[in-house]
């Protein structure tokens, strides 16, 4: 046998080396590389065309590597699973995964989902997955890109008045706000937005949010004298059910503006006073500390900061 000349094959050659050696069949061969007999027939001589050696001999309906074959073949082997791995690995890391997004549950289904499709209309290139939260998302474990969350207000002498990409909403306040039939059944008369008397407030259904105090807070600044009487028959634990059943006429809500304002421009709420309390708390977009974010990151935030500073100002 001639030493053979170097030179480097091909990695379709390698391939159907492999596979006819394993298989001890070209039409086996073809089969698995998904490719005809005449191809792995063409590769086989090309190889031993250039090596000026033969690999196969024919014994019966088999083909039987010869020693070169048999010497060389767990290289052979290791060459196509690394070439395999490589490739799989490349995938893995150039594959564009969705952009993943942590918000409250509350914000995700009235602020974000109707909105989504804005987004994706404008970056039609870029999957979005939500992962809607109540708690603060580990950005490493759950492999979050930005999440958004309710931070407490900076103090007056440091506070932001003025949107920016990562508070967009700085100065919301807390409305009070009813469907107009149940304002109507209340009153008896004519509704008029921001020009109702506070004093109905005396005999209404207050609805109320799980563990806070907005409704204490808002009547010990507007109406003192009832903050002691207040009763909490519909409380709930999120603030989606609160203002679906503000919607639904249970009683009078006390929302932020991003969750109520929409619903009051389509009017299915209406504001009945005029009187509104700060929000203690602003919505802040909160990046992971050890990773660069990506340009479909920034798009994220700057187009929900412009939607967000939309719906507080309209």
């Amino acid at each position: 046998m001639k030493s053979p000349r170097h030179f480097i094959p091909t990695l379709q050659e390698l391939r159907a080396l492999e596979a006819v050696a394993r298989h001890g069949s070209i039409s086996a061969a073809a089969n698995e590389l998904n490719v005809s007999q005449p191809t792995i027939s063409y590769h086989i001589k090309q190889l031993e065309s250039r090596w000026e050696a033969k690999l196969f001999i024919k014994k019966g309906r088999k083909l039987e590597p010869t020693e070169l074959v048999q010497d060389t073949f767990t290289q052979v082997s290791t060459i196509n699973a690394n070439i395999d791995n490589l490739s799989s690995y490349l995938s893995q890391q150039t594959y564009q995964k969705p952009l993943s997004i942590g918000a409250a549950p509350s914000f995700s289904s009235i602020v974000l989902v109707s909105r989504l499709e804005a987004f994706s209309q404008r970056y039609p290139g870029v999957d979005i997955s939500i992962n809607a939260t109540n708690r603060y998302v580990d950005f490493a474990k759950e492999h979050v890109d930005v999440a958004l969350r309710l931070l407490p207000r900076l103090e007056s002498s440091m506070a932001i008045t003025e949107p920016t990409p990562l508070i967009p909403a700085p100065n919301e306040q807390m409305r009070v706000v009813c469907s107009a039939d149940f304002l109507a059944r209340q009153t008896c008369e004519p509704c008029h937005s921001k020009m109702m008397d506070l004093n109905i407030l005396r005999h209404c259904e207050l609805i109320h949010e799980h563990e806070t105090f907005h409704w204490q807070k808002y009547l010990a600044a507007w109406l003192p004298d009832l903050d002691d009487q207040v009763s909490r028959k519909l409380t709930f634990n999120n603030a989606d059910l609160i203002l679906s059943s503000a919607i639904a006429g249970r009683g009078m809500a006390i929302l932020r503006d991003l969750y109520v304002n929409d619903a009051i421009r389509s009017g299915s709420l209406i504001e009945p006073f005029s009187p509104t309390l700060p929000c203690e708390r602003v919505f802040q977009f909160v990046l992971p500390e050890h990773k660069m974010p990506s340009a479909q990151t920034w798009d994220f935030i700057t187009w929900l900061g412009g939607e967000m500073t939309h719906i507080v100002r309209q």
